[in-house]
């Protein structure tokens, strides 16, 4: 009877206190605006103003009544979509974006079918009840929707990473040169992917991935189609970025939405070898699963991974940067206070309620998507000839020439990366020596024998001792040492030089990449951290130029000498991929025609062409199943109503204020679409399929 009268009691039995349905619907909608509005905060608004004291009673009396009011309209939901016939088996995963999955007959065919994005999130993490203070009272309810992974699916991934890594490689047909398992990395060490590995502690092994025991839950893991629909989640638990949660997530991907999906994964490379050598490794393969390194991350990855991975490079991605998750995680991240000292219930309710409204509004924002992308990809279309003469490439290179540079360049990387481990005893052992002929006998504190004496005998006859090991492991006479005129000291000398210069190359990639995220962090932070951050950068500034004066030094040493750098170059570096090329020291290197700096700058214009067309292709085909699913609901709402209407049905009032809405939202989208359509050389389709 309260219902009937447009209230809503916080007891199920004998309430003394009621909430109108107004201003939970009220709440409701503000907290998806802003999820970081509180219960405790909306609860003391309705005390100002109705001039009641505030009891803090009231905030969990009012939770009570919004819990319910959630579950009244999920109940709704699942009515609304059984008169639709919007049920089924992963109903909400196959038909939560319409571009990706609303597909036509006849249709222009795409290299990849469904294109998404998956990262882990560890800020929405859940205390556990037994660090807090108080008793947890029982809670039976669930709060996940059918899209949540389970704890029970995922588990069944758990051991995956122990086997892959004892597997062998999976039998694969080397007769396609551009399949994703042609160049599968192998265990071993000195693999060129081994610095993804330290630079990502997702990549790291699984034993590192430890999480303080006060969290119950860790984070999630998700996954987005492109257009930033949620399509998987999972709760991470009382772990880090294990390699199970995206186990469990391409799983369920295969399963959901067949052949030709492509992910985006910041550990891509590391992530795929396991993939490939677990028990999904023959499904992924016959599905042509395929999983690219996002476009920002993918500058914090080396040259070689970059070649093999970077979404620049593989065929079909289009202008995707596939760095979905970095966006809505911004969004989600307001939620993360919230949840962080409730329940298991309200955390999962609370997140759940979040990812419903984040999808409805990308819908709403769908056209505006695909047209941005078509005026960004029409306009790298429009400046590329003028682009490529301007760097005056003399004879213009076609488009095999630059794939077939970039062959060469991921043959050259992959042979000189092993060069660098080779003859590490010898440089051992002429560094030892080299330690006890310039320091053991030339030091100048030698001079003060009464105070160095015992402290330089000492430090001779331990280096003495090394360098007797050293040459009983490398088999060398004691009566025929590596003298200054020894050809093979000579040889090993310049490796140690070579070493001196690759430190001093790291050096400076280390400090630009710390530079590169401040100045990200820059755009996105607060007045007092952005104070800190710039303090920070002249710092960096500093000591990037004091790296750069090493590593000129070490450069000029080597034969032949390296180019030097200087501060002008180095303030523009934006792709950390290029120190690699700056580490060799081949002599052919500087024979490479790839290697010139204005040949890589007409690659990445090029690479950029290629990727723009291809998106052009793909907004084509999504405006057009824009178009169709807009022209169903044309025609599906209205029937659904009339039969509701027919049969007398209470849902009648609701679906029509629900197609009210949503066709206020699509004309929005046409709207968009026809100045999509009104755009200067637009080609694409202009009707519904």
């Amino acid at each position: 009877s309260l219902v009937r009268h447009g209230v809503l009691g916080c007891s199920p039995i004998q309430p003394t206190v009621a909430v109108t349905l107004r201003s939970l619907e009220a709440f409701r909608q503000a907290h998806r605006v802003c999820p970081r509005l509180s219960i405790h905060a909306q609860a003391k608004m309705l005390c100002h103003l109705h001039r009641v004291p505030y009891r803090p009673y009231l905030a969990r009396q009012f939770r009570d009544a919004y819990d319910v009011y959630l579950e009244i309209t999920r109940r709704i939901d699942q009515r609304v979509g059984a008169a639709l016939n919007h049920v089924g088996p992963n109903w909400r995963m196959l038909n939560s974006c319409p571009a990706c999955q609303y597909r036509l007959r006849n249709e222009p065919p795409l290299t990849f079918s469904m294109m998404c994005a998956m990262d882990g999130n560890n800020s929405l993490k859940l205390v556990d009840p037994k660090v807090r203070s108080g008793t947890e009272r029982f809670d039976p309810r669930c709060g996940q929707s059918d899209i949540w992974l389970s704890e029970t699916f995922v588990d069944g991934f758990k051991d995956e990473v122990n086997a892959a890594q004892s597997a062998s490689p999976p039998q694969i047909d080397p007769g396609d040169p551009d399949s994703e398992t042609s160049d599968l990395p192998s265990d071993s060490a000195g693999e060129p992917t081994d610095a993804c590995i330290d630079r990502w502690r997702n990549a790291a092994p699984e034993s590192r991935k430890k999480m303080f025991a006060v969290f119950k839950k860790s984070g999630i893991f998700v996954s987005f189609c492109r257009h930033g629909f949620l399509l998987t989640i999972c709760d991470m638990v009382r772990s880090g970025e294990l390699m199970k949660y995206p186990l469990a997530t391409i799983k369920k991907l295969l399963d959901v939405f067949g052949d030709d999906v492509c992910f985006g994964y910041d550990i891509k490379c590391r992530f795929f070898a396991i993939l490939l050598r677990s028990s999904l490794g023959p499904q992924a393969i016959a599905q042509r699963l395929h999983g690219v390194v996002p476009a920002f991350h993918g500058h914090a990855h080396n040259r070689y991974c970059q070649l093999n991975h970077f979404s620049k490079y593989t065929t079909g991605t289009g202008k995707e940067d596939f760095e979905t998750s970095e966006r809505v995680f911004s969004e989600s991240n307001g939620v993360a206070a919230l949840v962080r000292f409730t329940t298991e219930f309200h955390r999962h309710q609370d997140i759940d309620e979040f990812f419903h409204f984040s999808d409805s509004e990308k819908y709403a924002n769908l056209a505006k998507f695909v047209y941005n992308n078509y005026v960004q990809a029409t306009s790298i279309i429009k400046s590329h000839h003028s682009r490529m003469a301007a760097l005056s490439i003399s004879p213009p290179m076609t488009a095999a020439q630059f794939d077939a540079d970039l062959v060469e360049e991921r043959e050259y990387l992959k042979r000189v990366h092993g060069k660098r481990e080779e003859d590490s005893a010898e440089l051992d052992y002429v560094n030892i020596d080299n330690s006890i002929i310039h320091e053991g006998f030339t030091r100048k504190e030698i001079s003060n024998v009464n105070r160095q004496f015992t402290l330089a005998y000492n430090k001779l006859n331990l280096q003495l001792r090394h360098v007797e090991e050293m040459e009983r492991s490398l088999s060398i006479d004691p009566d025929a040492r590596w003298g200054s005129d020894n050809a093979q000291r000579a040889r090993i000398q310049k490796r140690i030089a070579n070493r001196l210069f690759y430190k001093a190359a790291d050096d400076v990639e280390r400090l630009v990449a710390m530079r590169l995220m401040e100045m990200t962090k820059l755009q996105m932070s607060g007045y007092k951290l952005r104070t800190q951050i710039s303090k920070a950068l002249r710092t960096r500034a500093t000591a990037i130029r004091n790296a750069i004066d090493r590593y000129n030094k070490y450069a000029a040493e080597l034969d032949p000498p390296a180019e030097p750098l200087d501060w002008d170059k180095i303030a523009e570096y934006s792709f950390l991929s290029e120190f690699d090329v700056l580490r060799e020291t081949d002599a052919d290197i500087h024979t490479k025609w790839w290697a010139k700096p204005v040949v890589r700058q007409a690659a990445l214009l090029h690479y950029d062409y290629v990727r723009a067309q291809e998106e052009i292709t793909r907004c084509h085909v999504e405006i057009k199943r824009l178009l169709t699913k807009i022209r169903d609901d044309e025609l599906d709402y209205p029937a659904a109503i009339k039969r509701l209407a027919e049969a007398n049905s209470p849902l009648t009032a609701e679906l029509e204020k629900r197609w009210e809405t949503l066709h206020g939202v699509n004309v929005m989208l046409l709207v968009r679409i026809q100045q999509m359509q009104a755009l200067p050389g637009y080609s694409g389709p202009m009707g519904p399929g």
